[in-house]
Order: C-alpha cells, then structure tokens, then sequence
C-alpha cells in the first residue's frame, strides 16, 4: 500500500494528522487506519502513532500521540503502514524555542510550561490541541537538585540553559484546546511564547559572563 505523504508543520498547527483528528471513535480510527496488530481495549498502536480511547461506548478518543519523537531526523518519517511524515525541517532535536518561533501558531496561542521532576526538568509547549512534551539534560547543575535550581533562578537565568539542553519526547493531540497543565501535579511555571523566546535568547556568551561592554 502506498504510503500518504503528512506534513509535520500542519499536524502540529492543527493537531489533525491527515485523516486522524482526536475527537475521532474508534470505530471511526478503524475506517481510516484499520486494526491494530495487537490491540489492547483502550490502547492502539499503530508504529510511531499511539491512541488512547475512552473504556465507554462510544469509545470515544481521549487524545493520540506520536511516541519518541526524538528520534525524528531526516526529510521523511515512517508513522505507520499507511501515513509517512514530512518534517519539514523539524527534527526531534528541534529546540522548544526554535518550534515556538517557526510560526505555527498565533499570538498568544503558545504556552510553555516548565516544572522540576525529582532530579529532571520537564517542559510542555501546548498550542492549541497540541501538547509537545520535552526532556531537559540536567548536567548542568552538577550535584544540585532540579527543584531547588528552579527555585533559586529567575526565568531569565534558567530558560536559555533549558531551552538548549531540551529534547523532544512526545506529542500528543487532544480534542480540547490544551491550555493549562494539570494542577497540583508538579509545581508548574508558566510563560507565554513571546517572553519564552526573550529568555531563551539571553545564553550568555564568555565576553558577557565576564562583565564585557557591548558597542554603544
């Protein structure tokens, strides 16, 4: 069967990947993907692509995601049997701040929310029905515990060192604008995109470390 081709941009501007959208049943999944190899009653995996659905009839879908999409690389992406990726430039090495200012959403649209995990720091962009989750390389801060760097930096001394050690690990689509992270789940900083991208610009350089004057 040959493939159809999907862009990445427009599935991460409208959280539909082709004939998928997330406010599809099950029965609706099977007319579009077909069965599963081994499907679990909650559960599809289709390669790359995973769907989560509710246990009560309709069963209806709960959200879809694409799973390790850090391993994205190249000009194209087998997702399943039936759907291939373009990713149009993207990578699973793209950068939170490099896919907030590629222009895939509206002002005001973006949210990026940033939490400490025990010894890891996650952070989320959610647009839209789209929520892109993110892993944070902490060696960084030695010896220190995520939770306490978070709480002794500002935004503007932590953002630009996360937002370069960040790795894409998931994405997800749900059939409700995703705007807000669970509470009470972790401890969760919120930034629109726009001061996002302002402190993520902010890497220091060694000149400017040192007290260095730039030109007047």
């Amino acid at each position: 069967m040959k493939k159809q081709l999907l862009s990445f941009r427009d599935f991460l501007k409208t959280g539909r990947l082709g004939g998928v959208s997330p406010n599809m049943t099950m029965a609706e999944i099977v007319d579009v993907l077909g069965m599963p190899d081994h499907p679990d009653p909650d559960y599809w995996t289709f390669g790359k692509l995973e769907i989560s659905f509710a246990g009560e009839v309709p069963r209806q879908m709960n959200w879809f995601q694409i799973e390790e999409a850090g391993y994205l690389e190249g000009e194209l992406e087998t997702l399943t049997d039936r759907f291939a990726l373009s990713l149009d430039g993207f990578s699973g090495e793209t950068k939170p701040s490099e896919f907030l200012g590629a222009g895939l959403w509206a002002a005001g649209r973006a949210k990026v929310f940033y939490a400490a995990c025990g010894d890891d720091i996650l952070l989320n962009i959610c647009a839209g029905l789209i929520q892109m989750h993110f892993d944070v390389d902490t060696d960084f801060i030695g010896d220190q515990d995520a939770e306490a760097y978070l709480s002794a930096s500002s935004p503007s001394q932590s953002i630009a060192e996360i937002d370069s050690r960040a790795v894409l690990d998931s994405i997800y689509s749900y059939p409700y604008p995703k705007a807000e992270e669970v509470p009470g789940a972790f401890n969760w900083n919120r930034l629109s995109a726009s001061h996002y991208l302002v402190l993520a610009d902010r890497r220091q350089t060694p000149a400017n470390e040192k007290g260095a004057r730039g030109p007047l």
